[in-house]
Order: structure tokens, then C-alpha cells, then sequence
């Protein structure tokens, strides 16, 4: 009998990490993969949040538990997102930053090009009502 459970249990823990795994694939967004990958963090969170809920914890323990997966979830989706976005995401900076400085380099160069009014004479100025 504990044999067919165990066989049965590590089925369908195999088939639940077998879906989370191909879940974060699925999605297209890196923010949604992000958030698919930590999921599991926020998952026991809740579980645990409901638990103290449950056995009456008191307020204050109540909210360090909270905290504790919600700084935990924020260091998972941190993780996932050095290790798999930050190159990208400081070339694309990188990147941005150099057409900038070329477009204004563009447009620095087209204004003093620009054919400026010509400077009235001391003698104009004077002759001019205005």
C-alpha cells in the first residue's frame, strides 16, 4: 500500500512541476516568466499566511511571516532577472543611450547649420521705430 502511494504521490508531484516547467515557457513576456518561475515561492506564502491565520497567530508574528515570503518572492524574481534579463536589459540601455547622443549630436549639427537672421547695424537700430 505505501508503495502504490508513494508511486502515486511522486506522479503527480512529477506532473505538477512537469506543468509549472512548461508553464514559464508558454508565456511570451519576461516579466510573466519571471512571475510563473517565483510562483511557487508566493504559493507557500499563502500557505503559510493561511496556517498562521489558522492557529491564531498573533498580528505582529502574522505580518513577519507575510513580509518574510514577500521578500522572498521580490529575491526570486531578482535572481531570475540577473541571471537571465540584466545583459540584455543594459545592452538595450546601452543602446538607447548612443542613439540619443547621436540624435542630438544630429540635431546639435542641423541647428548650426541653420542660416541665422542677419544682425542689424548700429545705425539700422537706430533708424528702427521698434
Amino acid at each position: 500500500m505505501g508503495t502504490i502511494f508513494t508511486n502515486i504521490f511522486g506522479a503527480l508531484v512529477s506532473l505538477f512541476i512537469g506543468v509549472w516547467f512548461i508553464s514559464i515557457f508558454i508565456v511570451t513576456s519576461p516579466k510573466d516568466r519571471m512571475e510563473k518561475t517565483c510562483a511557487p515561492v508566493t504559493w507557500v506564502g499563502s500557505v503559510a499566511t493561511s496556517l498562521s491565520m489558522l492557529f491564531n497567530v498573533d498580528d505582529k508574528t502574522l505580518a513577519k511571516t507575510k513580509d518574510m515570503f514577500v521578500q522572498g518572492t521580490y529575491g526570486c524574481t531578482f535572481t531570475v532577472w540577473r541571471l537571465f534579463y540584466e545583459d540584455d536589459w543594459k545592452a538595450e540601455m546601452a543602446a538607447a543611450a548612443k542613439k540619443k547622443e547621436e540624435e542630438d549630436a544630429a540635431k546639435k549639427k542641423q541647428e548650426d547649420a541653420k542660416p541665422k537672421p542677419p544682425k542689424k547695424s548700429e545705425k539700422a537700430k537706430d533708424e528702427d521705430p521698434t
